[in-house]
């Protein structure tokens, strides 16, 4: 019996073994997609989706840019949906104003720039205040919602919430910033 339960014992290990490392080895790689905020140069501010803090170049297909204080928020996206390309193509097609309706309003903002790359596709970009009803919808959700000419886009994820209500603080105007309370 000492035999067997010692032979029993050393292929239970074998068996077991994989399934730990493959256990701790996923805890220790498994990142949550998740809005962070990294500071970039001077008082510039970056609010993307990533699944690491570390330095990536895989940030998500929306990300806003500020500087701190500034109330002016540059929104980024790469287009993924083919109703969100042809909204934009007709605007181009007709020789439309490119507008952009926030959500919710009344806010609207323009087009910037319509760009092309290799690494995402086109995309698009437009400012906006960080001090709108639609910002702080996205602070409490971490949907972005908007439309272009007509055609409703969202974007965004639920996780890292605290980091959109970071960012939005750190860009507004400091006038505009919430008071403390006593």
């Amino acid at each position: 019996m000492g035999q067997a339960s010692g032979i029993r014992r050393v292929v239970n290990s074998l068996v077991l073994s994989p399934l730990i490392l493959g256990w701790t080895s996923g805890a220790v790689i498994a990142h949550e997609v998740e809005w962070r905020l990294v500071k970039l140069t001077g008082d510039a501010l970056m609010l993307y989706t990533a699944d690491t803090n570390e330095a990536t170049d895989a940030i998500g297909y929306l990300h806003f840019e500020c500087k701190a204080g500034s109330d002016l928020v540059k929104v980024d996206k790469d287009i993924k949906d083919k109703s969100e390309r042809a909204a934009i193509a007709k605007l181009v097609l007709d020789d439309g104003y490119p507008t952009v309706e926030l959500s919710p309003g009344p806010e609207k903002s323009s087009l910037d720039a319509i760009t092309s790359s290799d690494a995402s596709g086109w995309g698009y970009s437009f400012q906006i205040s960080a001090d709108t009803p639609a910002f702080d919808l996205f602070r409490k959700t971490g949907i972005f919602k908007f439309k272009i000419g007509g055609a409703p886009i969202q974007g965004g994820i639920k996780s890292g919430l605290d980091k959109i209500a970071e960012f939005q603080s750190a860009c507004r105007k400091p006038s505009d910033r919430p008071k403390a309370s006593k």
